[in-house]
C-alpha cells in the first residue's frame, strides 16, 4: 500500500495518480468489508451479506494488482528492495497486529470479563500470540504483500535474463502474465485439493500476492491505452458481470482468511474441477478489480480519494477498530437497529458507516507520520 510500493514514489504519492486513487476506492471497500463481525457474518446489517461475500472475491487483489502496476525492478538490487520492503511492510505489520491480541490479553488478565461479556470461541493468548506473531494472521495482507513483492522482482529479473534488465517488463508481458495466473491458481489448488498444512508468515497467501502484482506488470501498459471514453461503461459491465456471476455462486462459497473457493456440495471438487473453479475465482477477482481501475483511471486526479490512498497503510491497519468502534457507537450505544430495515436503507448506513470509519482516521494517520513513523518502518523527519 502506499509510498511502500515502489522507489518512483514521493511524499506526494506515485506518479500514477489513477492509482493512489484506486488505493483510497479500495479502502473504503476493506472498511465495508468490517461491517461484518468477526465470523463473517452481518450481525447488524445482514441485508449486505452477499455484498460482503462479493467484495472478499476481489477487494485484496486489487492492493497486490496496484502494487505491480507500480512495480519496477530494473537497476535495483534485490537485497536493498527486500530490506526496503521489510521496512515499509513488516515493521508496520507487529506494531500494528498487537491490537488483535488485546482480547486473549484482556480475558487472560481478566477471565470474567469473558463471562460478563459473553465472549466465546475465544482462543487463549498462547495461541493467539502465535498465529499473529508466527502464523501471520494479524494483518496478514502485510506479509503476504512482501512475500509477492520480492517474488515478483525475482520472476521479473528472471524474466528480463541477465543481459537485459527492462526485459521482463517490456518485452515479456504474455511470460509475466501467464506466471502471474500459475501462482494465483496454485495458491487456490493448495487450498482447494491440496494438503491442510498452514504455511508460517503467510506464505501461500504471498504465492498469490505475487501472482496479482505479476498481472498488475502485465496490464498496467493495456490499461494506459484504453480510452476514455470507454472506462466507465467498461468499468460497469465488469462490475455487473461480478454481481451476477457471484449472485450465482454465493450458495457454494466459502470465505475464509485464507482463500475464497467454491466448494459445491460442501466437498472438495476433483482436481480438473477444482481448475475450473480456481479459474473463476481467479476472473471473477480481476473483474473487480480491473472495474476500480477504469473507474480510477476515468476519475483521474479526485483529490479527496487519492488522499485516503496515499495514507492506505495507516487506514488499512486501523480500519478494524475503527469500523468496531462506530459500530459500537451507532448499533449499541444508540440503539439503532437496521436489522429488518430494506437493503437500501442497510446499504445507505453502511456506506456511511465505511466513510466515517474512514475519514476519522485521517488525523491518527498524519499524528503517527508526524510524531510516530517509527510505527510506519521510518524516521522522523527533521
Amino acid at each position: 500500500m502506499e509510498g511502500e510500493t515502489t522507489a518512483r514514489s514521493d511524499a506526494a504519492g506515485t506518479k500514477l495518480p489513477w492509482v493512489d486513487v484506486a488505493k483510497g476506492l479500495g479502502i473504503l471497500l476493506v472498511a465495508l468489508g468490517h461491517l461484518t463481525s468477526g465470523d463473517g457474518e452481518g450481525v447488524w446489517l445482514p441485508a449486505l451479506d452477499e455484498l460482503h461475500y462479493a467484495l472478499y472475491l476481489f477487494h485484496m487483489p486489487l492492493f497486490f494488482f496496484l502494487g505491480g502496476v507500480v512495480l519496477h525492478v530494473r537497476g535495483r538490487d534485490f537485497g536493498s528492495f527486500a530490506r526496503r520492503r521489510a521496512r515499509g511492510l513488516l515493521v508496520p505489520y507487529y506494531a500494528f497486529s498487537l491490537y488483535y491480541l488485546l482480547k486473549p490479553v484482556a480475558l487472560a488478565l481478566a477471565p470474567s470479563l469473558g463471562e460478563s461479556l459473553a465472549v466465546e470461541g475465544t482462543q487463549d493468548l498462547a495461541t493467539s500470540a502465535f498465529d499473529v506473531l508466527v502464523m501471520g494472521e494479524g494483518l496478514w495482507f502485510l506479509w503476504a504483500y512482501f512475500w509477492g513483492q520480492l517474488l515478483a522482482f525475482l520472476v521479473l529479473r528472471a524474466l528480463a535474463g541477465p543481459d537485459d534488465e527492462g526485459a521482463g517488463e517490456r518485452g515479456h508481458v504474455l511470460a509475466c502474465a501467464l506466471v502471474g495466473v500459475l501462482l494465483v491458481l496454485a495458491s487456490q489448488l493448495w487450498w482447494t485439493v491440496g494438503p491442510e498444512v498452514k504455511l508460517p508468515l503467510c506464505l501461500l497467501r504471498g504465492m498469490e500476492a505475487g501472482g496479482y502484482i505479476l498481472l498488475g506488470v502485465a496490464l498496467r501498459e493495456a490499461l494506459a491505452r484504453v480510452p476514455r471514453w470507454a472506462l466507465v461503461p467498461l468499468a460497469l459491465a465488469l462490475a455487473v458481470a461480478l454481481g451476477l456471476v457471484a449472485h450465482r455462486v454465493m450458495p457454494d462459497l466459502y470465505v475464509t482468511q485464507e482463500y475464497v473457493a467454491l466448494f459445491p456440495d460442501g466437498e472438495s471438487p476433483a482436481l480438473s474441477l477444482a481448475v475450473l473453479q480456481a479459474a473463476l475465482m481467479l476472473l471473477l477477482a480481476l473483474a473487480g478489480t480491473l472495474a476500480v481501475a477504469f473507474l480510477s483511471l476515468a476519475l483521474g486526479e479526485c483529490g479527496p480519494l487519492r488522499e485516503l490512498g496515499r495514507r492506505s497503510l495507516v487506514l488499512y491497519a486501523l480500519s478494524a477498530p475503527s469500523m468496531n468502534l462506530c459500530k459500537l457507537l451507532l448499533f449499541s450505544l444508540a440503539g439503532v437497529d437496521l436489522h429488518d430495515a430494506p437493503f437500501a436503507a442497510q446499504l445507505g448506513v453502511g456506506v456511511l458507516l465505511a466513510l466515517a470509519s474512514v475519514l476519522v482516521l485521517v488525523p491518527v494517520e498524519r499524528l503517527i507520520r508526524r510524531h510516530l513513523p517509527f510505527l510506519l518502518g521510518r524516521r522522523r523527519e527533521r
